[in-house]
């Protein structure tokens, strides 16, 4: 095989199983990485025709290896020996836990775990941390997850490869009508239905929120701003905080009675001032505008 690949990266995910691989993953698949879980160790190398058919576009690859594939540790020798053989970027990241908490973490999923030779679930964690013991040794970064969350596990691995930087939250701005339904994917949902609705004047009815004379109507009144100021002042609040927990995406739905006049006059609002802030990567859908 000629390789000639020197722009692309691996990051190879390993470790104790429990120990939070696949919550790792999650972690650059947000940060732009092409992704696969359980990857057979000896198609690693198989991946640089991804990184060929994509003409340019992959150039980052995180791969979970781990136990579950039955050449594991053979084949991952063999394929990290290739990847420094011929001077391609990667880093190997070994999560682990102690043997009691991921005791506690299969009970509570109630899976098999995957090396599965002794009758106790205790002896197939220790069958596990022996076989792997070697390649903890060659790992480039070792975290223990036993006492974190999610988000800290995200902070430690941004903390050691800095993958984090210009990442951007997701925003989106969702207008509903409650008579259609509640949408089933908000983090967040406020009802605008107290204020004053358009739809009982006759001139006003048939048109919508993203008509200037609609947002006119609506945010005249002194409990539309109110709301308004205390909406964005609590949302500047609350979205570092979110990020702060690990969150990449928020979606904040809006609702009134049709979907069709205040709702979207606030999401509108909402979009334009974000927007404008240029801290986050802001969205938004009219979802009921046109019923």
């Amino acid at each position: 095989m000629k390789i000639i690949h020197k722009n692309i990266e691996f990051i190879i995910i390993t470790g104790m199983s429990g120990a939070g691989k696949t919550q790792a993953l999650n972690f650059f698949e947000d940060r732009g990485f092409f992704c696969i879980d359980n990857l057979p160790a000896g198609l690693l190398m198989n991946f640089l025709d991804i990184y060929d058919k994509s003409n340019g576009k992959i150039k980052k690859l995180a791969f979970v290896i781990d136990i579950r594939s039955w050449d594991f540790i053979d084949e991952l020798y063999k394929q990290i020996r290739i990847l420094d053989e011929h001077n391609i970027k990667h880093k190997i990241i070994f999560l682990d836990a102690r043997n009691e908490v991921i005791v506690n973490r299969f009970n509570l999923t109630r899976r098999k775990h995957p090396v599965d030779k002794h009758e106790t679930l205790l002896n197939n964690i220790e069958e596990e941390r022996f076989n792997i013991e070697e390649i903890k040794k060659m790992s480039n970064f070792i975290i223990d997850t036993s006492e974190i969350k999610v988000s800290e596990l995200f902070q430690k691995l941004d903390e050691e490869l800095n993958y984090n930087t210009n990442l951007k939250m997701n925003i989106t701005f969702v207008s509903f009508g409650y008579k259609y339904g509640i949408p089933l994917d908000l983090d967040m949902m406020f009802d605008v239905r107290f204020l004053p609705n358009p739809y009982y004047i006759e001139e006003l009815k048939e048109k919508t929120g993203n008509d200037i004379i609609i947002q006119e109507y609506v945010m005249k009144h002194v409990e539309s701003n109110n709301f308004y100021s205390k909406l964005v002042d609590l949302l500047i609040f609350l979205i570092p905080y979110f990020i702060k927990e690990g969150k990449s995406h928020f979606t904040v739905g809006i609702g009134c009675t049709g979907g069709k006049h205040r709702s979207v006059t606030f999401v509108n609002k909402l979009y334009n001032f974000f927007y404008e802030k240029n801290e986050y990567n802001i969205n938004y859908y009219h979802r009921d505008v046109s019923k």
